[in-house]
C-alpha cells in the first residue's frame, strides 16, 4: 500500500478520505530530522504549518506530490519540488470565506472599539461611551492591496455597506473589479494615501517579502487603520511599529506576523491601538473540513494518476 506522511493533525474527514487508500504515516513533531525519518518510503506528503525544505524533498526518492492543508505554500520549496518532478497542491478555496469573514470582523471591531470598550466596561469606567466616538464605515474608503480570491469575497461584503473599494493588483483586469465594484489604481501608494482601511491580501514570495514599509506608512491617513491577515513577512514590521507608536495611523490589525509565533516580548503587543489574532483566520469549522478534505483528494488524485483539481507547479505535468 501506498505510503502518506501527514505531519500534523487534520480534520477527521481529511483522514477518513486517505486512510481509505492509503498507509498514513503521522509525525510527532515537525522538526527536519523527524519529517526525513517519517517520509521514507513515502509517495506523498501532507502538511500545515511544517517546512518543506530542498534537503527532504531531495532526499525523499519516492516522493511524487506535497500537498498543502490551506492556500499559501511559502512554507515548501516548490522551486525544488519542480525540479524533482514533485507535484506540489493545496486547497485555495477551501478557506477563503473564512479569511474574508475574519477580515471584514477585523475592520468592525478596530472601528468600533470593541477591544478597549469591553476592558475599559469592565474595570467599572461606564463613561467610556461618552470619551470614545466610533467610526461609521459607510462612505469610507478601503484599499485592498491584492484583488484575489479572498479579497474579492471581503469587498463583497463591503460594497453592500455602502463602502467605497479601491484595489491595487497588477494582474487584474479592470473591467473585471469594476464588476465586483471595486475601483483598480494604478499605483500601490495611491491605496495608502487614499483609503481610510488598507487591508493586504498577498502571497509571500520574492516579489512581496517586504513590499510594505516605511514609505507606505507614511503615506497613510492618521485617522487611518492598517489590516493584514495575509502573510506577516510581506510587511517590515517593526517599521509598521513605529508609525503605531508615533500616532502616524491610527491603528492596526493583525493575523499574521514576521515571526511565527511572535515572541511574547514583540513590541506590537505593548501597542495599544493594535488588535491581534493567533494566524487563525482560516480556521473555522467549515473551512477546517474544507482544507482537510482538499489537500487529501489532491493528494490521493496525483497518486491514482489524475489531475488534481489544484496544482501549484502545473510545469511538472
Amino acid at each position: 500500500m501506498k505510503k502518506v506522511l501527514v505531519t500534523e493533525p487534520i480534520h477527521e474527514e481529511g483522514m477518513k478520505l486517505l486512510e481509505q487508500e492509503v498507509e498514513v504515516i503521522r509525525a510527532e513533531n515537525t522538526e527536519i530530522k523527524t519529517l526525513l525519518e517519517k517520509a521514507v518510503g513515502c509517495e506523498g506528503i501532507l502538511i500545515r504549518s511544517a517546512k518543506i525544505p530542498k534537503e527532504l524533498i531531495e532526499k525523499t526518492k519516492t516522493l511524487k506530490v506535497i500537498a498543502k492543508h490551506g492556500v499559501g505554500v511559502d512554507n515548501i520549496d516548490v522551486k525544488t519540488a519542480t525540479k524533482e518532478g514533485v507535484l506540489v497542491v493545496n486547497a485555495p478555496e477551501s478557506n477563503i470565506n473564512a479569511v474574508a469573514e475574519h477580515g471584514l470582523a477585523l475592520i468592525l471591531a478596530l472601528s468600533k472599539n470593541l477591544i478597549k470598550m469591553d476592558k475599559e466596561l469592565r474595570k467599572g469606567n461606564y463613561g467610556i461611551r461618552k470619551e470614545i466616538v466610533n467610526i461609521e464605515l459607510k462612505s469610507k474608503k478601503v484599499g485592498l492591496v491584492g484583488l484575489g480570491k479572498i479579497s474579492t469575497l471581503l469587498a463583497k461584503k463591503l460594497v453592500p455597506m455602502g463602502m467605497d473599494v479601491i484595489a491595487y493588483d497588477p494582474y487584474v483586469d479592470a473591467s473585471e473589479a469594476k464588476e465586483m465594484g471595486v475601483s483598480l489604481v494604478d499605483e500601490l501608494n495611491t491605496v495608502f494615501e487614499e483609503s481610510d482601511i488598507v487591508s493586504v491580501h498577498v502571497p509571500s514570495n520574492e516579489k512581496t517579502k517586504g513590499m510594505i514599509g516605511k514609505e507606505q506608512f507614511e503615506k497613510m491617513k492618521e485617522s487611518a487603520y492598517f489590516i493584514n491577515v495575509a502573510r506577516g513577512d510581506v510587511i517590515k514590521e517593526k517599521e509598521l511599529y513605529e508609525a503605531l507608536k508615533e500616532d502616524k495611523i491610527k491603528g492596526a490589525a493583525l493575523d499574521v506576523f514576521e515571526q511565527e509565533p511572535p515572541t511574547a516580548d514583540n513590541p506590537i503587543f505593548e501597542l495599544e491601538n493594535v488588535l491581534v489574532s493567533p494566524h487563525n483566520a482560516a480556521l473555522t469549522d467549515k473551512a477546517l473540513v474544507a482544507m482537510a478534505t482538499q489537500s487529501a483528494q489532491g493528494v490521493l488524485d496525483c497518486l491514482n494518476n489524475k489531475k488534481p483539481k489544484y496544482i501549484v507547479n502545473k510545469e511538472v505535468l
